[in-house]
Parts: C-alpha cells; sequence; structure tokens
C-alpha cells in the first residue's frame, strides 16, 4: 500500500513537514528512520532549496557517499535507499528529478538447515531460549516484532500471533506449531508480564549468537533465523506468494531471493547423481 503524504506546504520547513507526513500516513518506523537520515544529510550536502534541486544535485551526492562507503555492498544498497528517499521526498514537492539509480548488490544469505536448528534447540539450556529459537525458526518474523508481542496478542487456539509492531507498519499474523505451543504453556508458568520477552535486542543478539557458538555456528544472528524460516518454508512447498505474506515483504521479488538458495540444493543433487 502506497502511503499517502498529502501536500507540501508552500513555505517554512519542508524536511520536517515531509517527515511529519510520514508519521501521520503510518509509516513504520524504520522508514521513517531511514528517510530522515537520507534526507537530511542530503540537504547538508547540497546546501540549497529543494525546490531547486537537480539530477545532477543527486549525482554528486552519490560520488560523495560512494567516497565513504567501507565496503561495496553496503555502499550500493544504502546508496539505492537514499536515493529512494531523496526522490520521494522531492516528488512530494513537485520536483521530478531522474537521477542516476546505484544497483544494489545481492546480499548474501546465510540460512540453517533443519538439523542445525535442532542442534542450536538442544543447546539452549532455558525455556525462554528455547522458545525463542522455535518461534523466530516456525514464523520468520523479525526480531523487533519478537520483542513487541505481547501475551494478548497470542491466539493459543488457533495457534497464531497478531503482529502489531511491524517493519512497514502494517499488522500481520504468524503461525506456530503444537510443539511450541506446549514449550509456550510452560514458559508462561515462571514468566510475568504483559510482554512475551521482557529483554533488549543487544541481550537477544548476544543470546542467539551464544546458542550458535555452542554448537559450533560462529556469528549467528536472529536474522538468519528469519531467512532459515524462508529457505525452509520454500522446500518444504509452501507457494512462494504465501511465503511473502508470511515474512510481511511489501514486494514477491524480496521473497524471491530465497530461492536461489533452493537452486543450489538441486544443483548439488544434480552433481551428486551425474557427477
Amino acid at each position: 500500500m502506497r502511503l499517502e503524504l498529502g501536500s507540501p506546504p508552500e513555505d517554512g520547513d519542508l524536511y520536517n513537514a515531509f517527515i511529519n507526513a510520514l508519521y501521520a500516513a503510518g509509516a513504520g518506523k524504520g522508514t521513517i528512520k531511514m528517510y530522515s537520515v537520507a534526507i537530511r544529510e542530503f540537504l547538508e550536502f547540497v546546501k540549497k532549496d529543494p525546490k531547486k534541486v537537480t539530477s545532477d544535485d543527486i549525482n554528486r551526492w552519490i560520488i560523495e557517499l560512494s567516497s565513504k562507503a567501507k565496503d561495496n555492498r553496503s555502499r550500493s544498497v544504502t546508496m539505492r535507499y537514499y536515493v529512494i528517499a531523496v526522490r520521494r521526498f522531492l516528488k512530494w514537492l513537485g520536483i521530478n528529478v531522474k537521477p542516476v539509480m546505484p544497483r544494489a548488490k545481492r546480499k548474501e544469505i546465510k540460512a540453517l538447515s533443519e538439523e542445525e536448528i535442532q542442534k542450536i534447540l538442544a543447546s539452549a539450556r532455558t525455556l525462554r531460549d528455547k522458545l525463542i529459537i522455535k518461534l523466530l525458526t516456525e514464523t520468520g518474523m523479525r526480531a523487533n516484532e519478537l520483542l513487541n508481542i505481547n501475551i494478548s496478542d497470542i491466539d493459543f487456539n488457533r495457534k497464531m500471533i497478531r503482529l502489531r509492531v511491524t517493519k512497514n507498519g502494517e499488522e500481520r499474523v504468524v503461525f506456530f506449531t503444537d510443539d511450541t505451543l506446549d514449550l509456550m504453556k510452560k514458559y508462561l508458568k515462571i514468566h510475568d508480564g504483559e510482554k512475551l520477552f521482557q529483554m533488549t535486542y543487544p541481550a537477544l543478539y548476544k543470546a542467539i549468537r551464544r546458542l550458535g557458538e555452542k554448537v559450533g555456528i560462529n556469528g549467528l544472528r536472529p536474522h538468519m533465523l528469519r531467512h532459515s524460516f524462508a529457505t525452509n518454508a520454500i522446500r518444504k512447498g509452501i507457494p512462494l506468494p504465501a511465503v511473502q505474506r508470511i515474512l510481511g515483504h511489501k514486494d514477491i521479488k524480496t521473497t524471491q531471493i530465497y530461492t536461489h538458495l533452493i537452486l543450489d540444493d538441486l544443483e548439488k543433487a544434480y552433481r551428486e547423481a551425474f557427477g
């Protein structure tokens, strides 16, 4: 769903007016943060009335960003998102520019096999850690979505959770299994509080990384478990549009990045059979 941002004011602080329009339209926190940083940095660079910005101004800014980036992949991804943000801001102002659009290199996707997931679960010593791993690998939710679950968001009869705090600001529903339901009930007997998990993102990150190190998986992070869900879901035959809905992707092209891992499976099977 495309955000309807209305019309810009005739004068005043156009930057803050645009950010306020994003808030009023219900844009997600991540989107607002990215747009805020990108547009502010661009305006600081160009040092001119945004209504007089040209494509060449943006192209010069892209070169400036490129020179500051630490690596090629982060450079291409950051610049692409930043240019999209600035172009949206200028279009809101009625300025149609056509700058260069940096090509984003495909992000390397790392996913765990079901055997690796079982090893991680076996290494978890607390009900909390086991439940975290089960939910992340069975639902594909993001870490921030997990940490914002209230117990009232859980439908125990239908084994589903309504995610109210999401990246794009739109609620969605995810599902979990009978095993996870049993684990959740045991956990809630010793848990007190409105939120399902009372912890910060750094604490979650460290807990998951520590579980990975126990079984020889270095660099394990919450988003890798999301990748693992998506890949295993496609392997099990869940249609791509359904995986898209569960993950909360706006564009199915984002979901399609996981299909190349399935292609790797097919190639491996073929090479093993035919040499």
